[in-house]
């Protein structure tokens, strides 16, 4: 398969999309964060504060990356698996560029070499990508986002990941591309969007040999938490009876609010509707208590019961809203792109 010439277009992200009150992603249990750069491309809007940096220093240098077994490294400096599955070639590439001064607004700086680097390389490339948090292995923090893209040379498909690691005094740029090849090219774009998960595991394998500085610092700020956020979600299907012509149409609606208070107390309210538009049946709950951040989830114990979340971002939609990218406690928190897509709520700020 012929490769483009630039190392960057080989890189492709994976990370599900966010919209204001109905959104979906996929993360881990090291996983948080989120950005939306400003409507307009080349600006970006910043964190809604500077995190204090009183962390222990972590990997002597700042940081630190070990390629798994395995993978091939290239002459200039990128990092190569390909396997064979079923007949289809998949791959992850790997490769560093170059550092990027200061510690502060890392999601800003991630949107911009988003931008800049991907974009000048890639077609489908959006201006304001979603801005993720997470841990690396010893515990620096990293900014990430992930897209699927196109080649510009041959219009195929790539998913690329984007992270901004937490090095002393700078930021480490590291790319992740994933690639799916299938034998003729027969429906190789459908067939690549289906292949992500399957060669997700290699990155997050790679991603084990990745260290940063300083570490012991939380992923999200307590400062973060603090406001009030709402989430909502509707989905409707409609039916046509093709004999009579009528139809009919069901529906599912629903919205969650949180109110965080500064002293670490909550206030919950959800109410939900289902059933067939005319004879819908409603509910709704409420409850109170007090919420912690440890590491990167979010508890919420309340007087009636506990929810735990995986923080998956908390930054700023294009509109400058402030937000909590939260994904419920699930058996499957998982980085990988179908994780996020399906189980992931994004709350925006009521102010």
């Amino acid at each position: 398969m012929p490769r483009p010439k630039s190392p960057l277009v080989w890189i492709l992200l994976a990370v599900g999309g966010a919209c204001a009150l109905c959104c979906t992603g996929t993360l881990g249990l090291m996983v948080l964060g989120l950005l939306g750069g400003d409507a307009t491309p080349g600006a970006v809007a910043t964190s809604p504060m500077n995190r204090a940096r009183a962390g222990t220093r972590g990997e002597p240098g700042g940081f630190a990356f070990d390629a798994p077994p395995g993978w091939k490294k290239l002459e200039d400096g990128r990092f190569i698996l390909e396997w064979v599955d079923r007949g289809d070639t998949l791959g992850v590439e790997a490769l560093r560029l170059p550092s990027v001064p200061g510690l502060d607004d890392g999601e800003g700086k991630l949107a911009r070499l988003w931008r800049e680097r991907i974009g000048a390389d890639w077609n489908d490339v959006k201006p304001n990508p979603l801005a993720m948090r997470r841990f690396v292995t010893n515990g620096a923090c990293a900014y990430f986002t992930a897209a699927e893209v196109r080649s510009k040379t041959n219009n195929r498909s790539f998913r690329v990941s984007l992270y901004l690691v937490e090095a002393d005094d700078r930021l480490e740029p590291l790319v992740f591309i994933q690639s799916f090849m299938t034998p003729g090219g027969i429906a190789e774009s459908l067939s690549a969007s289906f292949s992500w998960n399957a060669s997700y595991p290699r990155v997050e394998e790679a991603l084990k040999g990745v260290r940063g500085s300083p570490v012991g610092l939380p992923l999200v700020d307590d400062e973060e938490v603090v406001g009030d956020f709402l989430y909502g979600s509707s989905t409707s299907t409609q039916w046509v009876n093709a004999y009579t012509g009528s139809a009919t149409m069901t529906a599912v609606s629903y919205s969650a609010e949180y109110s965080f208070g500064a002293n670490h107390a909550f206030q919950y309210k959800y109410a939900g509707a289902s059933g067939q538009v005319g004879a819908m049946r409603f509910g709704s709950e409420d409850d109170q208590g007090t919420w912690s951040v440890k590491h990167d989830v979010l508890t919420v114990a309340g007087a009636k019961r506990t929810r735990r979340f995986l923080l998956v971002g908390a930054a700023r939609t294009p509109e400058g809203k402030r937000t909590l990218y939260l994904m419920p406690e699930h058996p499957g928190w998982s980085l990988s792109p179908g994780g996020i897509a399906q189980h992931a709520e994004l709350y925006v700020a009521k102010d």
